[in-house]
This record gives C-alpha cells, structure tokens and sequence, in this order.
C-alpha cells in the first residue's frame, strides 16, 4: 500500500508540474459586452500560453452546461510562437437556442487537454 502511494504521489506531481509549468500567466481579454442578437459576435484574444499551441474555449450557457466554443470561432483559437492568440466568436446560435439572455456568463481556457487556465466574464445586453 505504501508503494501505491508513493508511485501516485509521484505521478501527481510530475503530471501536474507539467500542466502547471507550460501555462504559467495565461490570460484572455473580450472586447466589452456582447449584444444579444442572432448575428453577434465578439472579439476574444489571449497571451501568455504555451507557444504553437492549440486553446479551448468552453462557454458556460444560462443552464450551467459548458460547451466548447471552438467550431464557432474564426480564426481557430492558436497560440502563436509567443503565447499570443485572437479570434472572433460568432455567437448566433446560442442566442437562437436561448441558451443565453441578459446577464453576465463565465467563459474558460483551456489547453488541450481540458486543464483550465485563465477565465473571464462575457456580459450580454440588449
């Protein structure tokens, strides 16, 4: 039992170091508040993670069910060889769905294996 316990504890270890150490001050801005229409979009961006890259972005719905928001973004969201990304969201379709109405709504980052890394609030007006 103390073998199991000492390999699991090592594991922990080595495995998060990794996912902490390649993302250290990750972080993402939006450009303001999003108007609730079938047509919206908003510019989000990022710097600060793992150069070339790739990032997921799960939004929150008003249900509290995540969805990753990637096939809705243009260009896919990328790091760059410094840490930096930008991309816009086309949104539409949460709105046609009713999955969103007025209020504030928590959009994460990931990287690509879903360990979150930064977060921000995205506020839909009319």
């Amino acid at each position: 039992m103390k073998m199991f316990s000492v390999i699991a504890l090592s594991l922990s270890l080595v495995l998060g170091g990794c996912s902490m150490n390649s993302v250290k001050n990750a972080s993402i801005t939006s450009a303001g508040s999003a108007v609730l229409d079938k047509n919206g979009s908003i510019e989000l961006s990022g710097s600060g993670f793992s150069p070339n890259s790739d990032v997921t972005l799960l939004f929150t719905t008003k249900d509290g069910v995540e969805s990753d928001i990637g096939y809705a973004l243009n260009p896919a969201a990328h790091a760059d060889d410094k840490g930096n990304w930008s991309t816009t969201w086309s949104y539409g379709r949460f709105i046609e769905k009713k999955l969103i109405d007025e209020g504030e709504y928590s959009l994460v980052v990931t990287d690509s294996d879903f360990i979150p890394v930064s977060q921000t609030t995205i506020t839909f007006t009319k």
